[in-house]
């Protein structure tokens, strides 16, 4: 048997169904590796067998020596949600949450060769990247039996005289990779007697590959992407003009979610200075010397009413004016203060089309539109600004500027220092 190496000993989980693989690899993990795993089982409430096969682990839990901890699932709570995509997410976030509280070293699943085959087929046929089809998703779960063929599996279980517990599902063809094992499989036994070997060969190195690309887009991240803010900013360099470009900044945007398509990707790297695009979660956005991934948050539409510079809990951001006596004042680019003769009511929005204040410091107006455009703002912060106004007048471009009606003048004793959470 072609098993993985681990450190013996550790403290691990194992998904247990109780079929016979996952009984193997409680034996194989104690056999082994003299990991004596916690057994973690989901009864999702879908068979009329569910109970029994409960009833049936916690004997073999017993019998066996092994402690063992069950969830019992509410079907009715998936509300619409594909069953099995609902019964993967549970089962999954069941483990890893047992893992974290028990401290677990391992989480182990009960996959073997015959599944990576089936779920390769079944990624392939769909159009699915690399981390799919190699089987480099889920890192988090080790499976050491994913070299093994069932026949292997189902070998050790009979020799050893150790009883499971069949799933009757698992011979319905309404699921698809019961079509793939009893109807495709078939098919391709006659084709190519061969080709579950020369299957996993292709796996393998599709995982090697994989492994590479990993490697290399995590130098180039290195090289080129700065994190700030929750923002990824990527410079634009020699790399933009190479063939492989629109790949590379995709299987970036892969790696981090942000549900761009690789049509999309292109899209924005092939246009001019200011194209951009929307995810499913991310903006995406070229600049003038650097490309932009952050959250894609709509823009803010709403108008907030200020009647007492007290009670400010019901904005968008949290939003201080501190009283500060004029003599302790300290001027910087990092503060912004202003006169504590602030009229009301005020109405906080985004600015628009239009919009021109007086900046501090200067003697005529300037549109907002020009003075972002000024601090060199990206498109996709420019939207988010917000303005305090009062009576149609513009005060206070806020995180920027006040209006310079708005200034500590020479009489005054006090002055508020204006502090916004988080920074605008």
């Amino acid at each position: 048997m072609d098993l993985p190496e681990l450190l013996p000993g550790k403290k691990a989980v194992l998904g247990f169904s109780g079929g016979v693989d996952s009984v193997v690899l409680s034996q194989l993990l104690v056999e082994r590796y003299n990991i004596r795993p916690y057994l973690l089982h989901v009864n999702y409430g879908l068979r009329e067998e569910a109970d029994s096969d409960e009833q049936w682990c916690r004997w073999y839990a017993q019998e066996h020596r092994f402690e063992i901890i069950v969830l019992k699932a509410n079907p009715q709570e998936r509300e619409g949600e594909n069953v099995q995509n609902w019964a993967r997410n549970i089962r999954y976030d069941f483990f890893e949450k047992q893992a974290k509280e028990l401290g677990a070293a391992y989480i182990f699943t009960a996959h073997h060769a015959d599944d990576r085959r089936e779920s390769f087929l079944m990624n392939a046929l769909r159009g699915s990247g690399l981390t799919s089809v190699s089987g480099m998703n889920n890192t988090r779960f080790i499976r050491p039996m994913a070299n093994m063929d069932k026949a292997e599996v189902l070998a050790y279980a009979q020799e050893r005289g150790l009883s499971w517990v069949e799933d009757a599902s698992n011979a319905t063809l309404k699921y698809k990779r019961n079509q793939i094992r009893h109807l495709l499989a078939p098919v391709l036994d006659q084709v190519e007697p061969r080709w579950k070997g020369g299957l996993k060969k292709t796996v393998d190195n599709l995982h090697r590959d994989g492994m590479l690309l990993k490697g290399l887009l995590k130098g180039w991240s290195n090289q080129f992407v700065t994190l700030r803010s929750g923002e990824h900013y990527i410079k634009m360099g020699p790399w933009t003009e190479e063939s492989y470009a629109q790949v590379l900044l995709w299987r970036f945007y892969l790696s981090i979610d942000a549900g761009l398509s690789y049509e999309e990707v292109g899209h924005v790297l092939k246009g001019e200075i200011g194209q951009r695009t929307a995810g499913r979660t991310h903006l995406l956005i070229k600049d003038r010397d650097q490309f932009i991934v952050g959250p894609n948050v709509p823009v803010d539409r709403k108008e907030y009413t200020i009647t007492t510079l007290e009670e400010l809990g019901h904005l968008p951001f949290e939003l201080q004016f501190i009283a500060t006596p004029k003599a302790e004042v300290e001027f910087g680019p990092d503060k912004e203060w202003m006169t504590t003769n602030v009229p009301l009511p005020l109405v906080i929005r985004t600015w628009r089309p239009g919009d021109k204040f007086v900046p501090l410091g200067m003697s005529g107006t300037k549109k907002i539109a020009d003075f972002l455009n000024d601090l060199r703002l990206p498109r996709h912060h420019k939207e988010h600004v917000y303005v305090a106004t009062h009576e149609g007048k513009i005060l206070w471009v806020l995180g920027h500027r006040i209006d310079d009606s708005m200034k500590v003048a020479e009489g005054d004793n006090m002055a508020y220092l204006a502090v916004i959470n988080p920074k605008l």
